[in-house]
């Protein structure tokens, strides 16, 4: 019998690829006829020898795009066509049966360093809103600069709802309403930001992985799946702000402690006071960060924006360097973190292969992925909503400031600015 290697995989994705639209685009009269002619046998399987070479190249193309990332373009917002796709960033694991979503709230359950994120659609990547949003806006194409367009963001932000932010943290200093705190604020009431939410919680990605979920009709297999990430934390606090910061303590030199001391003081008198505070004293005194005006001061948006990526959490208050990320209720219920993309088009999973790929030594692998990834069967979602009810779990737990929306702060921003 002749054999077609990855026969079963070219057979589904050139289904796949025919009910997507793609017989319209195929104007070889042979190759339809090819197409009608392979049999399948009695369990569904084609049979190798009706496949003829000719179609068989053309399946090998179709498997060869799918191999390849999505296409990166600017003003378009790529999704994975297939998880062989998807595989180009992250390791993945299909979960079929209500077993295995016990077996994972199981094995979860008391984690405390592994950061979760649900998306309700397995096909998306991993943009922030304020990405969709600049995608969908056409704002690039508009000549947009997105650095002003986020200090915009930022500043109206801030004067509006300051008092809001201060009110809910316990520790209120100099450094609460840095630029990643109001972004943080903004991005938990539905204002697009250049963060993405992660949480310490399994539980809670799976609820937003069933939030407003949609289990529609498709010939795709991977539009019948939900998505849950997950990392160890310390791979991302390796380029997180915390550890910059950190680094920062054991190199910065007198002169320049001055220098930045100079450029944080709001007036002279504050600025001999911070000069006697530091003295004979590495300025970032992790130990003496909190109020210090150091994270406002490197957190600003002019200096994040040449930061590719990067990770923000209070969970470590013991390390010294705190964001003010608590600032909502809603962060706090639903145990929120964040990360950082400074792009405005590429998707987090991009820049995270970027920066591996630019940081990487010799004896390192090639073959990086992101992070790892639980595609979850979509009829799965009323047992596991069942579950999140069965632990307190629903809209009204995860979103106890409802009524707060910010929405206008990007909707405004974008009138002043064109």
């Amino acid at each position: 019998m002749r054999e077609i290697s990855n026969l079963d995989i070219k057979i589904q994705l050139t289904n796949e690829y025919l009910r997507t639209g793609g017989v319209q685009r195929i104007f070889d009269v042979d190759l339809l006829q090819d197409l009608i002619n392979v049999k399948f046998d009695n369990n569904g399987k084609a049979l190798p020898e009706t496949i003829t070479p000719r179609l068989n190249a053309f399946m090998l193309a179709i498997l060869h795009s799918h191999s390849l990332p999505p296409l990166q373009i600017d003003n378009q917002i790529a999704e994975y066509g297939s998880f062989i796709q998807k595989s180009t960033f992250f390791d993945q694991q299909k979960i079929e049966t209500k077993e295995q979503v016990d077996e994972l709230l199981e094995k979860f359950k008391d984690t405390k360093n592994i950061l979760f994120r649900g998306q309700r659609e397995a096909k998306w990547r991993l943009y922030s809103t304020l990405q969709r949003f600049w995608i969908w806006d056409k704002m690039n194409e508009n000549g947009e600069d997105y650095p002003a367009f986020l200090k915009g963001i930022i500043e109206n932000g801030r004067k509006e709802y300051e008092n809001q932010i201060s009110a809910i943290l316990k520790e209120i200093n100099v450094d609460s309403l840095n630029d990643i705190s109001v972004l943080g604020y903004l991005q938990h009431h539905n204002c697009p930001t250049p963060l993405l939410d992660w949480t310490y919680n399994f539980k809670t990605a799976l609820f937003f992985g069933v939030d407003g979920l949609e289990n529609y009709e498709s010939p795709r297999e991977i539009d019948k799946y939900f998505s849950v990430y997950f990392i160890e934390e310390e791979h991302f606090d390796s380029g997180g702000m915390r550890t910059l910061l950190n680094e920062s303590l054991q190199t910065v030199g007198e002169q320049l402690k001055l220098g930045l001391i100079a450029q944080i003081a709001k007036d002279e008198e504050q600025q001999k006071e911070m000069e006697t505070h530091f003295k004979k004293r590495s300025f970032f005194d992790k130990n003496r960060l909190n109020g210090a005006g150091l994270v406002k001061h490197m957190t600003k948006i002019e200096h994040m924006v040449n930061i590719p990526l990067s990770f923000f959490s209070d969970n470590d208050f013991e390390s010294g360097i705190a964001f003010s990320l608590t600032n909502s209720e809603n962060i706090k219920r639903q145990e929120g973190v964040f990360t950082w993309n400074a792009d405005f088009s590429k998707p987090l999973e991009v820049i995270g292969n970027e920066q591996y790929s630019e940081a990487k030594l010799e004896s390192e692998p090639d073959d990086y992925r992101f992070c790892e990834c639980y595609n979850i069967n979509k009829d799965l979602s009323d047992y596991i909503v069942q579950k999140l009810t069965e632990a307190n779990i629903s809209k009204a737990t995860m979103y106890p400031d409802k009524d707060i929306d910010t929405r206008h702060i990007y909707d405004n921003n974008k009138k002043a600015s064109s």
